[in-house]
């Protein structure tokens, strides 16, 4: 280390060109010793520049004094010692901060409020990020609840029908096309036709069997087991009709419904 700074003006001087020195041997710049002391740049340069105790009272200037020269590699003590000799009569109890805002960073009495700033201000956002998860999570719950609901609703509108198919439209078939219906048998199974409100018959139709008949406005369908049906309209299948009975199911020009 380099001699003892002589008691006097220039002492402080020479304090501060021991720190930038072994500062500049290390191949740091201000900006990188701030960031990893958090002591303020400002408060840096006037260590090293010897006019620290134009901002500082001379007890803060020892504190950040030791910090620094400890960062560096330096012999703190030596440094302290020299400089505290240039101050006999310091006051710890009276050491005041100057008028010169240096930011919480530099007064370290400050530290603790401003940490305590930001733990409130952390809080303060995870308690309106938890609030606003939870407000998500009871809309998708009441959203997905609203859904089984409509769901559960629609499975017991169709097991009193009888039909999934009941109530479904179609493209509207013109007046001058006649009805041109295929029922194509996947299950043996007992189904009765009407065309144009006249019974064509009722019996029951073997597996693999297809029946096709030409309406010129409705064909109604009583069939066991709707799941046992397809029903090909006008070249254009509509399905199954449903499951379970279908009672009467008519087919018109418009869509399909349960009478």
């Amino acid at each position: 280390m380099a001699n003892p700074p002589e008691t006097n003006k220039s002492s402080v001087v020479n304090i501060g060109d021991i720190l930038r020195k072994a500062r500049e041997g290390k191949a740091l710049t201000i900006d990188q010793v701030q960031k990893q002391t958090r002591i303020h740049s400002t408060v840096l340069s006037f260590l090293e520049e010897g006019r620290c105790d134009q901002m500082l009272a001379p007890n803060y200037v020892k504190s950040f004094l030791k910090e620094y020269a400890a960062f560096l590699g330096l012999d703190s003590k030596e440094l302290v010692n020299a400089y505290a000799a240039l101050h006999p009569d310091i006051d710890k109890k009276a050491a005041k901060l100057s008028r010169i805002e240096t930011g919480p960073s530099i007064a370290s009495p400050e530290r603790p409020r401003y940490f305590l700033r930001v733990i409130m201000v952390a809080f303060a956002i995870f308690i309106t990020v938890l609030f606003v998860k939870k407000s998500i999570d009871i809309f998708k719950a009441q959203k997905s609840l609203k859904a089984n609901i409509a769901s559960a609703a629609s499975r017991a509108d169709n097991k009193k029908t009888g039909s999934s198919q009941a109530g479904k439209v179609f493209e509207k078939i013109p007046q001058s096309t006649s009805l041109v219906l295929t029922l194509k048998v996947k299950r043996t199974v007992m189904v009765q036709l009407k065309r144009d409100g006249v019974l064509l018959f009722k019996r029951v139709l073997q597996k693999g069997v297809s029946e096709s008949l030409t309406a010129k406005e409705s064909i109604n369908i009583f069939v066991a087991k709707g799941e046992a049906i397809e029903l090909v309209l006008n070249g254009k299948s509509l399905g199954s009709p449903g499951k379970g009975i279908i009672r009467n199911l008519e087919i018109t020009r418009s869509g399909m419904r349960i009478k």
